[in-house]
């Protein structure tokens, strides 16, 4: 009886300690880096990173040939894109105006007088106005008249009544704020006699260049997709003018001049290149100035020309053996799209191996088999999209 007991105790710790030894043996294994479990379980490894080339998943299954985030794809519907603009008609006038004027003007002159009178007018838009003059009516005078401008002579010397031929004010005299000083000669040894003069309607008259419509503005728009892909715009018009009548014409496009000349006022077509760096996504100014004269500008437009587009391609390979695999139908393979916008349609063709596979699509995903068209050893597949797409990954699977 005590024998058999002794029997069972042994049985029992033996289990125990068997038990014992599985728990810190599996323990042991948790505790193993993952790639040393892998293979101490006989099982394929990946780290989890690709950068696009040729791995193992640890679903046998599955093997994975590429994967790779192609990006933004662009679509490009044609390759010049034409921004027309309104008619563009600019000028300057120029009008006759009174800068300033005074009724009446005495001035006398003796042994003990000496009266002066002092004329003040402003120029407010000095670099438009030429062709100053200064006219007045003699009522009477006795001596010579002086007249100054700003401290400089303008005028000396006698003149019998009435009007008085109008004195031109060169125009480096002129400043923004004048002075006409009036004022009569000394009668000299003729102590007893008094020099004076009288004068009436005196203006100060000039041209001044009305430029109000002087400057058209116009803003034509670029999108993110032809901004991308811009190579050269140019900026076409037909001008009408009247050639020695007019002045330069300026064009500046965001602030950057393009064009100052005079054009030829009978051309049919003005054609301006300028480079596509001065072009912004979205709002883009172009400015129309004229120096002088009239110019009316038709058929004016901003042609973009757009650089083909470059579409991308990738590339995986496929072994001897697993060519053999997909073309006996043990084997197939996959691409997975996946994109970035979940509700936008996805349109686009797939070439494998210049094999067209087309898709139109919503998803956020989507999948085809490509086994038909791969090739021993290098294979391509480029995607040509039908709109603007981005795609977040793409993957090429080899499935069981």
């Amino acid at each position: 009886m005590d024998s058999k007991r002794g029997q069972q105790g042994a049985a029992a710790g033996a289990a125990v300690l068997l038990l014992i030894i599985a728990g810190l043996m599996v323990l042991f294994i948790i505790l193993l880096p993952p790639q040393e479990r892998a293979e101490l379980l006989d099982q394929n490894y990946t780290s989890g990173t690709s950068s696009g080339t040729r791995s193992s998943t640890v679903d046998k299954s599955v093997e994975v040939l590429l994967e790779t985030s192609p990006g933004r794809i662009d679509y490009l519907a044609q390759r010049e894109i034409e921004h027309p603009l309104p008619v563009v008609n600019i000028f300057t006038t120029t009008e006759s105006k009174i800068l300033a004027e005074k009724s009446v003007v005495s001035v006398k002159r003796a042994v003990f007088t000496d009266q002066t009178s002092e004329f003040r007018f402003p120029v407010a838009d000095l670099p438009n106005t030429d062709d100053v003059l200064l006219s007045f009516n003699v009522e009477s005078l006795v001596g010579e008249l002086f007249v100054t401008l700003n401290g400089q002579e303008l005028f000396r010397g006698s003149a019998t009544g009435g009007a008085v031929e109008p004195i031109r004010v060169p125009k480096n005299m002129l400043t923004e704020d004048n002075t006409v000083v009036f004022s009569v000669s000394s009668p000299g040894l003729a102590f007893w006699r008094t020099n004076e003069a009288i004068l009436q309607n005196v203006k100060v008259v000039g041209d001044v260049q009305n430029l109000d419509a002087q400057v058209s503005r116009n803003v034509f728009l670029v999108s993110e997709t032809e901004k991308d892909n811009l190579e050269k715009v140019t900026l076409k018009f037909q001008p009408d003018c009247q050639y020695g009548q007019v002045g330069l014409l300026t064009v500046t496009v965001n602030g950057n001049e393009i064009y100052k000349a005079i054009p030829d006022c009978g051309l049919e077509t003005v054609p301006i290149e300028f480079s596509s760096e001065i072009v912004n996504k979205g709002e883009n100014r172009i400015t129309f100035r004229a120096e002088s004269g009239t110019y009316l500008l038709s058929h004016v437009v901003a042609e973009s020309k757009l650089r083909e587009v470059d579409f991308p391609t990738f590339y995986f390979e496929i072994s001897h053996e697993d060519y053999l695999d997909v073309t006996s139908d043990r084997r197939r393979v996959r691409l997975r799209l996946d994109f970035v916008d979940v509700t936008a349609d996805k349109e686009a063709d797939v070439l494998v191996n210049g094999h067209i596979n087309q898709f139109d699509t919503k998803e956020v995903s989507y999948t085809m088999d490509i086994s038909d068209d791969i090739v021993r050893g290098n294979n391509a597949i480029k995607i040509k999209p039908k709109r603007t797409m981005e795609v977040r990954e793409l993957k090429i699977e080899l499935l069981k």
